[in-house]
């Protein structure tokens, strides 16, 4: 029996189930559905089927689900969502995505400063209903060579609420923001973030091998957004002063 449901569609079960498909009420056929394990705030979320809801709201599973008693899994619909350009009255809402995703306001302070001091170059909003939920950041970050300063820009941060984690959102900010630094003449972007998610970007720690930097290592990674933009540079990336508690 069904002994638990809310508005998040959290499911529990009171004994030991195979769960090939569950109904969702209000969601619309072909809706994209995460189906995450159910657990405490100790233990991470696991992602246990990705799928979509069909005629009815009924969600079928490619593997049926099994359950233990008293366990249980939550369903969420993916969010239909917009990105685009920040604009001035977005400013309050970023700043509450970057403190919630960080769990403090020094992301926050530092998108104000870069902002501030005119370093900013694509700033980029993921909402969903009226409300912004995903932010993503490229300012400037030159490149000191023998020869010259060669531009480039630094993805940071990226920032999308909790809730909305897991569903894609932080991946299309990253390719849309990427895109539209490309279309605005811009070609190298240096990040420093999670080796398991960057490189499907186009990121590499090899791109980034011969700039000098205050970080090492398979974090710091560099991508080409115009076919060679690399290719001979060898330097150091001069963060701009808001970045300076950071580096």
């Amino acid at each position: 029996m069904n002994l638990y449901r809310d508005t998040h569609y959290t499911f529990r079960f009171a004994d030991d189930r195979l769960v090939p498909r569950f109904h969702l009420e209000g969601v619309e056929a072909g809706c994209g559905v995460t189906v995450f394990s159910l657990t405490d705030d100790k233990v991470p979320a696991r992602v246990l089927a990705k799928t979509r809801a069909g005629a009815d709201g009924w969600v079928e599973l490619a593997e049926p689900l099994v359950v233990r008693a008293g366990g249980g899994f939550v369903a969420v619909p993916t969010p239909v969502y917009t990105i685009r350009d920040e604009v001035p009255s977005d400013a309050e809402g970023i700043r509450l995505v970057n403190r919630r995703a960080f769990g403090g306001d020094a992301e926050a302070d530092l998108i104000e400063a870069l902002r501030a001091g005119g370093y900013v170059r694509t700033s980029l909003v993921a909402e969903c209903a009226g409300r912004i939920v995903g932010h993503v950041l490229f300012s400037d970050l030159p490149i000191i060579t023998e020869s010259g300063t060669v531009h480039a820009l630094a993805l940071a941060p990226m920032a999308v609420l909790p809730e909305f984690q897991n569903l894609g959102v932080g991946s299309q900010l990253v390719a849309t923001g990427l895109n539209a630094c490309r279309e605005r003449g811009h070609r190298i972007v240096v990040v420093l973030g999670h080796p398991a998610f960057y490189p499907r970007f186009g990121f590499s720690s090899a791109l980034a091998a011969k700039l000098r930097s205050p970080f090492s290592g398979d974090s710091f990674m560099a991508a080409e957004l115009v076919p060679g933009a690399l290719t001979g540079v060898t330097g150091r990336v001069e963060y701009t002063p808001p970045f300076g508690a950071w580096v």
